[in-house]
């Protein structure tokens, strides 16, 4: 179909295209696309008071949050570092609460923030994580 400036648009035939594509996908396909996202991960902290082990193996990490897009979980990540924010603050869920141990501790929670980072859930060093 051609426009006013003379261009053919193309974009129904491309959007039949990709919804051709999908329209294959088996169910196992289309469960492993949904689980793709972004994790934003901290250390586990480290026997040494107020840090971090961020020589930790990826799958010892924790996962603070889950993002659709990189670019939402960068953001997070930047707003975090900016405030010198303890990533546990960030926990909807409740479940990181067993890491606040007598109350807040700046200093740990600042090296978290330090350390924390974005991680795509394909990420092949998260295997060993259960």
């Amino acid at each position: 179909m051609a426009t006013d400036n003379g261009w053919v648009d193309d974009s129904f035939a491309r959007k039949k295209r990709i919804t051709c594509r999908v329209g294959h996908l088996n169910s196992r396909h289309a469960a492993a696309l949904a689980l793709v996202g972004w994790y934003l991960m901290m250390p586990p902290d480290s026997k040494v008071p107020h840090s971090v082990d961020s020589e930790a193996p990826l799958s010892h990490w924790i996962t603070v949050a889950t993002f659709d897009a990189p670019e939402s979980c960068e953001k997070a990540l930047a707003e975090l570092q900016n405030k010198s924010q303890d990533p546990i603050e960030l926990d909807k869920t409740g479940k990181l609460r067993r890491l606040q141990k007598r109350g807040p501790d700046p200093a740990l929670g600042r090296a978290r923030a330090i350390n924390a980072g974005c991680v795509d859930s394909d990420d092949s060093r998260l295997k060993g994580k259960k």
